[in-house]
């Protein structure tokens, strides 16, 4: 009887540790935050963009100094347009490329609102999108083939469009997904599981 106890607690040790979410408390609700890495697509897009940035924002400096350090001239219109014009797709990509890569899920139980954001590596958020707890459909446990873990994800009223919420086990994601339908349905059933 011993034996199986421990396997059992080894067992729920090696969901709890290959978890890939966690889950912090805040005062106004809780943020879930996804541990899955960014795709390499995006942080090759970000490098990319960073590279452009820098030429970008080289270019606007050498237009706006050189000149005016070989030759005794004015800035003309030209250069100023040509100058404003690199330097705002300099602060673009620049932008783009120090913008973080990890989603988080704010569920804010006081104005009753769920917020998808990406924070940047400075540490500020950037709401991608704001949903009512009111627009939310249902909350399903949805397989994922591909990477062998399964999703939790918020159904926008009844509509094909999800929020995809935290992904792990199916163990893993049934607390969580019962705590989200206690706050944003009001504690009708869910289903625990839908075909991706």
């Amino acid at each position: 009887m011993t034996d199986s106890n421990a396997s059992l607690a080894d067992f729920q040790g090696d969901i709890a540790r290959a978890a890939t979410f966690e889950v912090d408390e805040i005062f106004w609700g809780y943020k879930i935050r996804s541990g899955r890495g960014a795709p390499f697509s995006v942080m090759l897009g970000q490098a990319v963009s960073f590279f452009f940035g820098v030429c970008l924002l080289t270019a606007a400096l050498g237009i706006l100094v050189l000149p005016t350090l070989f030759f005794d001239g004015g800035l003309g219109f030209v250069r100023i347009g040509a100058i404003v014009l690199l330097g705002a797709a300099a602060a673009y990509f620049l932008w783009f490329a120090s913008r973080g890569t990890q989603t988080e899920v704010h569920v804010d139980r006081s104005i009753e609102e769920i917020r998808e954001v990406i924070c940047n590596r400075a540490g500020s958020p950037t709401v991608v999108g704001v949903y009512d707890f009111n627009a939310i459909g249902g909350v399903f446990i949805e397989e994922d083939s591909d990477h062998g873990l399964s999703q939790l994800v918020l159904r926008y009223r009844n509509t094909d469009q999800v929020v995809v919420v935290a992904e792990g086990t199916t163990a893993q994601l049934i607390p969580l997904r019962d705590q989200l339908a206690v706050d944003l349905l009001g504690g009708k059933k869910s289903s625990s599981s839908e075909a991706a």
